[in-house]
C-alpha cells in the first residue's frame, strides 16, 4: 500500500512537471526583456521617431508655405487689378492732354497764320492780360475785337464785354 500512495502522490507531481518548465521559460523570457532595453530606445526606432516628426513638420511647413504662397498670388491678382486700372485712367489722360495739346497747337498756327507773326509769344505793353493769344495786334481782344475787353475766360466773343 505504500507504493500505491506513492504512486498516487507523484501523478500530480508528474502533471505538474510540464507547467513548471513552461514557467521558467517565461520567467527567463521575461528577465531578457528586462535586461534588453526597450525597442523604443533604440537609437535606430529613435532616428525613425525624429523623421517621422521632421516628417510632420515638414508637412506643416509645407501647408504653411502653400497657404502663404495663395495669399501672395491672391495680392499679386489684386494689385494687377488696380494697376490695371491705373493704366486705363493714364490712357484717358494722356489722350486728353494729347487733345489739348493739338487744339492748342491748332490755335497758335491759327493765330501765327492770322497776325503773320510765326510765333505768338508775350503780349506787348497796354494789350490784353488775358491769356497768350487772346489780344489782337491793336491791344483789342481776338474773339470779339473789343479794345475794353481783358480777353480770357470772361470774353464771350459777342464785342459787349
Amino acid at each position: 500500500m505504500c507504493e500505491d500512495v506513492k504512486a498516487t502522490a507523484q501523478k500530480p507531481m508528474q502533471s505538474l512537471r510540464p507547467n513548471k518548465e513552461v514557467l521558467n521559460r517565461l520567467n527567463q523570457a521575461i528577465r531578457q526583456l528586462r535586461a534588453e532595453p526597450c525597442e523604443l530606445e533604440k537609437p535606430k526606432d529613435l532616428e525613425a521617431l525624429q523623421a517621422a516628426a521632421a516628417s510632420g513638420d515638414a508637412k506643416d511647413k509645407l501647408a504653411w508655405l502653400e497657404a502663404t504662397l495663395q495669399r501672395a498670388k491672391q495680392d499679386m491678382a489684386q494689385q494687377l487689378r488696380e494697376y490695371q486700372e491705373l493704366m486705363i485712367v493714364k490712357l484717358g489722360l494722356d489722350f486728353e492732354i494729347a487733345t489739348y495739346r493739338k487744339l492748342l497747337e491748332d490755335k497758335e498756327q491759327r493765330l501765327s497764320t492770322e497776325f503773320g507773326t510765326g510765333s505768338v509769344g508775350p503780349s506787348p505793353a497796354g494789350a490784353c492780360s488775358g491769356p497768350v493769344g487772346t489780344s489782337a495786334p491793336g491791344g483789342g481782344c481776338t474773339l470779339c475785337s473789343s479794345p475794353g475787353c481783358v480777353g480770357g475766360s470772361g470774353c464771350s466773343g459777342s464785342g459787349r464785354c
